[in-house]
C-alpha cells in the first residue's frame, strides 16, 4: 500500500472525518500520561484503567493513519498529510485547536518551517485510486 497524496481540499475533507478520532487520541495520551507510574515507581500497580484507555488511544491512532494522514505529535494532536506541490512532496500540516487546514512545509522543515496555505494552484491534484 502506498502513501496517500492529498489536495488541500481533500485534506480538509479527510480532517472532518479523522478530528473527532485526533481529538480523542490527544485526550487519552494526556490522561494516560497521568495515570502511567513514574520512573521511580515502576514497580506500582498500574490501574486497570489504563488498558482501557491504551486500546481506545490504539483505535484512534489507526483510524487516523487509515485515513492516509501521518500522527507527528499525539500529545498535541498533530498530524500531516502528503501531498504534492510545484512537483515536490510537502506536508499539508493541522494540529488540535486551528480552526481548519491552514499550513503547509518541507518535509525536512518540520512544523518549525510552517507557511500560510494558499489554493493560488500550485497544489498538484492526487490521481484518483
Amino acid at each position: 500500500m502506498g502513501i496517500r497524496v492529498f489536495s488541500p481540499s481533500s485534506a480538509r475533507r479527510s480532517l472532518e472525518s479523522i478530528r473527532t478520532s485526533v481529538e480523542r487520541m490527544a485526550y487519552l495520551f494526556m490522561e494516560m500520561s497521568r495515570l502511567h507510574p513514574r520512573a521511580a515507581a515502576r514497580d506500582q500497580p498500574v490501574d486497570r484503567h489504563y488498558f482501557d484507555m491504551l486500546r481506545h488511544l490504539m483505535r484512534s491512532m489507526e483510524r487516523v493513519t487509515r485515513s492516509g494522514a501521518q500522527i507527528k505529535d499525539p500529545r498535541l494532536g498533530s498530524i500531516d498529510f502528503p501531498a504534492r506541490r510545484e512537483g515536490r512532496f510537502v506536508l499539508l500540516c493541522w494540529k488540535l485547536g486551528e480552526p481548519d487546514l491552514g499550513f503547509w512545509h518541507e518535509i525536512e522543515d518540520g512544523y518549525a518551517g510552517r507557511r500560510p496555505l494558499d489554493e493560488d494552484g500550485l497544489w498538484e491534484e492526487p490521481e484518483v485510486e
